[in-house]
């Protein structure tokens, strides 16, 4: 039925039987595949032919216009499936970076990057090989650890170079500064000296570096006490 039914189509077309919408769809078909084309000419040369005759051709033109719609088909999902593919890939880097600035800048917002610095020594000792053999029986880091921790009163520092000798009980001994120090030096070096740990060796020759009191002050007065810990402090009342 159906093969006589596009034969009858054609024979119409051929003998204008159809009206101007049917010649007009028909015509849109044949645009669309040439093998229609190619049965409505071969018909139109073959004038009259017999349907049967023509059973062949039929069957060739609806196979042809069943792959035709088909392959259209395939190509439809083929290409609807990629879009549908490439925006869900879309979708899944914003995701990503949403989450990343998300994460990194809120994080960076609450969070506050300190340093902590190792304090520097407030007294240096340079031994002076060339005036003595004495050394530490703790060693100079020890001792050097000793001057820091045990200092307290210096005047306005500076640099003072001692000589000492080391008595039979290991102890400095006939201590003496070089030069024309401040006293108040000077005495600080003889009691720390001392009142420190044993020597050994004969006598000894050292340079004792002492911080300046303008630096330490300046160092004490940039300290800033953080409000967490001491409060906020009020205001006098106007």
């Amino acid at each position: 039925m159906e093969n006589n039914y596009q034969l009858s189509r054609i024979h119409n077309y051929i003998h204008g039987l159809m009206s101007k919408e049917e010649m007009f769809q028909l015509e849109k078909e044949a645009l669309e595949d040439p093998f229609l084309q190619d049965a409505i000419d071969g018909y139109r040369l073959q004038n009259g032919v017999d349907a049967r005759q023509l059973s062949l051709l039929q069957q060739r033109l609806n196979r042809r216009i069943e792959n035709t719609i088909a392959t259209r088909h395939a190509q439809y999902y083929t290409w609807q499936r990629l879009a549908i593919g490439a925006a869900a890939g879309v979708l899944f880097v914003v995701l990503l970076a949403l989450l990343y600035f998300k994460h990194f800048n809120g994080k960076a917002e609450r969070t506050t990057d300190v340093t902590l610095n190792e304090p520097e020594n407030l007294v240096a000792i340079e031994p002076l090989l060339d005036g003595g053999d004495a050394t530490p029986v703790d060693g100079w880091k020890a001792f050097e650890q000793y001057l820091n921790n045990q200092v307290k009163d210096a005047g306005n520092g500076g640099e003072i170079i001692i000589n000492f000798r080391i008595g039979k009980d290991g102890l400095p001994e006939q201590i003496r500064a070089e030069g024309a120090p401040d006293q108040a030096l000077v005495d600080e070096a003889v009691r720390l000296l001392q009142s420190g740990g044993k020597w050994q060796g004969t006598k000894g020759r050292l340079k004792i570096t002492f911080p300046l009191k303008e630096m330490k002050n300046s160092i004490q007065s940039n300290i800033i006490k953080p409000p967490h810990c001491f409060g906020i402090e009020k205001k006098d009342s106007l």
